[in-house]
């Protein structure tokens, strides 16, 4: 016979199932997560790396904008507003740039005639210390070269 407290307790049987279910729930899904890992592991051992060259390659508007072709056309685009510039070092380094890549090039001078369209009197100082700088910095280059053309002002 049972007595009046064992019968009001659920039997110990049920318990003790629940309460190994709940411990091995967080360790199957510890392993299935682990599993999971190793796989997608081994798969990025298998990728080539990308080229730092091409993960770290300026954007070719930015470097439009920044190329001796760009300096040039700025000096050939506002010419009839600010006077002609000559720059024999600036030439030769946007003719360098012309055979060495097309399209940049191509990008350089559309940014230069979008620059060139909203220059005024008052930014044509500013447009011609530009062009100076870009002069000097390509006189300095081709003298590192070995060419040195003398840079006329």
């Amino acid at each position: 016979m049972q007595t009046a407290s064992a019968a009001a307790r659920p039997p110990a049987r049920r318990s003790r199932l629940r309460l190994a279910l709940l411990a091995l729930t967080p360790l199957a899904l510890a392993g299935g997560g682990f599993a999971g890992w190793t796989v997608y592991a081994a798969r990025a051992e298998h990728e080539p790396e990308p080229d730092a060259t091409v993960v770290a390659a300026i954007p070719p508007e930015v470097a439009a904008e920044s190329s001796f072709t760009h300096s040039f056309a700025l000096s050939v685009l506002v010419a009839p507003k600010c006077g002609v510039a000559r720059m024999p070092a600036l030439m030769a380094a946007s003719e360098e740039e012309a055979r060495a890549d097309g399209n940049l090039v191509n990008l350089s001078w559309l940014a230069a005639a979008r620059r060139a369209a909203a220059t005024t009197a008052i930014s044509c100082d500013y447009l011609r210390a530009e062009v100076r700088q870009a002069e000097h910095r390509a006189v300095k280059l081709a003298q590192e070269k070995g060419e040195a053309p003398q840079a006329e002002h």
